[in-house]
């Protein structure tokens, strides 16, 4: 086919020869090579593509962490919700105005025996965070919840817009402290 065929070359330049011998190509070729010429090598199809060889590990890794996330979701409760001694606390904050409103709700948890339930003494240490990651307000608040409270109690900040991203607060009841943290809504 590519036999005796002239091919195009600069000016002043001699022409370059062009050798193709496809079954001298073949005869040298490795044993793969050959069964492809042959046609030996038919390519698998359908579902049976996510079972050969290596692709059976990749759909096993792909299984075992689509499971792993699956599962830490479903365990991991969001990190403005936090249980301590029986106690629910709940941070939301927005902004409204140029004003941002942070609030941390304490609720007995619904699940507590009442003999679990004894008056607590909560301190709470916030810190608003701005866009470069900097501290810029500092405050703390402190609340006792009774044994006999049924309703939600709170404790609210109100602090200018310096163009803060993120509250973390440190909620300490009778020692057992945990941190929360969520972004502003806007």
């Amino acid at each position: 086919m590519f036999e005796n065929v002239e091919e195009g070359y600069p000016d002043k330049e001699k022409p370059v020869k062009f050798y193709y011998n496809r079954e001298e190509r073949i005869a040298k070729a490795p044993e793969i090579v050959k069964k492809y010429y042959r046609g030996e090598m038919k390519p698998v199809r359908g579902i049976r593509v996510l079972f050969t060889g290596s692709n059976k590990y990749i759909l096993f890794a792909l299984i075992f962490f689509v499971g792993f996330v699956w599962i830490y979701n479903g365990f991991n409760k969001s990190r403005n919700y936090a249980k301590i001694q029986n106690v629910d606390c709940e941070l939301t904050c927005y902004s409204f105005e140029d004003v941002i409103y942070t609030s941390v709700s304490f609720k007995w948890n619904p699940k507590a025996a009442a003999k679990d339930k004894a008056d607590r003494n909560i301190k709470v240490n916030f810190k608003l965070i701005d866009a470069d990651l900097q501290i810029v307000n500092v405050d703390s608040g402190e609340i006792t919840i009774l044994a006999e409270d049924s309703e939600s109690k709170y404790i609210r900040f109100k602090n200018s817009d310096f163009d803060i991203i993120r509250c973390d607060i440190i909620v300490n009841i009778d020692g057992s402290e945990k941190e929360l943290s969520t972004r502003v809504k806007r």
